[in-house]
């Protein structure tokens, strides 16, 4: 027997992306104060990730701002992605990752803990509750998604890598 060989999904800043293929890996690298969001329909193998750098993209005055740099516009349209290729999203599971305090700016603009409270109001709204909530601290976090099982790698600097 032949297994498929594994295809890695490289979701860049301000990006999702979408799957139905189980042998199918999705990831993000160094998420600092960014939030990397991953769906998952367990049942038919759908997941998609999101990693968005901002709270509110109502807050852009640029109307050619990616709709996925925001927590509230592209968690829409990961939604909207994950249904149209067949995933049940009332049954969906979320795994947070990111929102970290990396940068000395950060302390004082906070945007990683404005992007976790976007997302906490956002699930609230949609019903949903996080599976995962991997968020805060100092270290960038860099994430693989497998669809074969819902498994999320997660890799910090001088950490040893652990599974979510």
């Amino acid at each position: 027997m032949s297994l498929a060989p594994t295809k890695e999904i490289v979701v860049g800043v301000g990006d999702h992306r979408v799957s139905r293929d189980p042998n199918d890996i999705i990831a993000t690298y160094a998420l600092g104060s960014c939030l990397g969001i991953t769906a998952y329909d367990s049942q038919k193998h759908i997941g998609g990730m999101l990693h968005a750098m901002l709270p509110k993209g109502s807050a852009s005055s640029s109307s050619s701002a990616r709709r996925a740099m925001f927590i509230d516009t592209g968690f829409e349209d990961l939604i909207k992605d994950m249904s149209s290729l067949g995933a049940n999203v009332a049954k969906l599971e979320f795994k947070v990752f990111g929102g970290a305090k990396v940068l000395e700016a950060d302390k004082f603009f906070r945007i990683g803990e404005k992007n976790a409270e976007a997302l906490t109001t956002l699930f609230a709204e949609y019903g949903y509750r996080p599976a995962v909530w991997e968020v805060g601290g100092a270290l960038n976090r860099t994430i693989k998604f497998s669809l074969s099982n819902g498994q999320v790698k997660v890799k910090m600097p001088n950490q040893p890598e652990f599974y979510k």
